[in-house]
Parts: C-alpha cells; sequence; structure tokens
C-alpha cells in the first residue's frame, strides 16, 4: 500500500494508572494518522479482551476505546493475536479481512527443512504436527548452538521435540484481522 508501517505492542500502550491505556490508544491512532502510517497492533488480544470476562471497570473502557477509536480510524490497520478466541466480539465486526495461518503443511515443512538447513527432508518429518516456520529458525538457531546443524537426523528429533510441545492440538497459530474505516 505504500504507506509505512507503525507497530504497536501492549507494552507500548498498557498504562497502570486509570485511563492511561485509553489515552496510549487514542495516541496510537493519532500518531498512524499523523504519519499516514499502517498501524499494527501485535498480539491485540491484550487490548481487545472480550468484555463480558472483565472484573473491573477499566478492563471496559479500554476495549471500548480501542473500538471507538477503531471506527474512527480512516487508514488500514491490523490486529495480530494467536489468541483469537480471546478478543472481544464487538471487535471481530470490525476488521473487513480475517485471515488465519495454520501449521505448516507436509510439503511446507520439506521445503522449510530444506530453506533453513539447506538439506533434503529426512522421512518422517511430514508427520510432524504443529510446525510453523519459527520453529525451523529456532531450531537452526538451536543446531548451530549445539553442534548439530548439518546433521538432518538430529534436526529431525529437534523438530520433533517443538512438535511436541505445541498446545492447541492442532488449532490454527494466528490471526490477522485487518481494518479500514
Amino acid at each position: 500500500m505504500g504507506l509505512p508501517v507503525l507497530q504497536k505492542r501492549a507494552s507500548d500502550l498498557l498504562d497502570p494508572y486509570v485511563g492511561g491505556t485509553e489515552q496510549s490508544l487514542a495516541g496510537a491512532f493519532a500518531e498512524a494518522r499523523e504519519a499516514q502510517a499502517f498501524l499494527v497492533f501485535d498480539e491485540a488480544d491484550s487490548l481487545l479482551l472480550e468484555r463480558g470476562n472483565a472484573v473491573r471497570g477499566w478492563e471496559i473502557t479500554q476495549v471500548n476505546e480501542m473500538l471507538t477509536c477503531m471506527e474512527a480510524h480512516k487508514l488500514p490497520f491490523a490486529c495480530t493475536t494467536n489468541l483469537a478466541e480471546r478478543l472481544d466480539r464487538a471487535s471481530l465486526r470490525r476488521f473487513l479481512v480475517k485471515l488465519r495461518f495454520d501449521w505448516v503443511t507436509a510439503a511446507q515443512a520439506c521445503r522449510a527443512f530444506r530453506r533453513f538447513f539447506a538439506l533434503e527432508a529426512p522421512a518422517g518429518l511430514g508427520g510432524l504436527l504443529c510446525l510453523t516456520p519459527a520453529d525451523f529458525a529456532l531450531v537452526a538457531r538451536r543446531a548451530t548452538l549445539c553442534g548439530a546443524a548439518g546433521d538432518a537426523a538430529a534436526l529431525l528429533r529437534l523438530l520433533a521435540a517443538e512438535s511436541a510441545d505445541c498446545t492447541g492440538g492442532g488449532r490454527a497459530i494466528g490471526f490477522i484481522g485487518a481494518a479500514a474505516a
């Protein structure tokens, strides 16, 4: 879209004082407007938790502020999360586009193995569940550290350990909501 990207994490926006987070949220949208930037909220579940589960008033006003800003913002923006099921239902109605990224397929795992390790994928790789490109990157760094970088069998064991650690039993790994008013 030719826009610069302005990324905001929860740590950039959450404030310990009542009303501070709401001001930070409004400020983030204003900053994006001023810079004509594509605003990205990373881990948006921290900012858009389901209000029905709220215990404190500020939890509700924080989500209300975010929803109001989302509606008024004229530029495109995106929210990312691995916990889409925790997002406030009203926020989901404000996204024009919703994308889900699933675990890599067997064919994608083979391509990732070749890309990250410059080796042919070993038998058994396609049977691993819950792998992401980030798992391959992590294993590549770990293999370099422990001297297993050129050993396809050792790399497969490391990937199998990452696959075994996955939680969610095959649920999708991500969600990106993109919206523009």
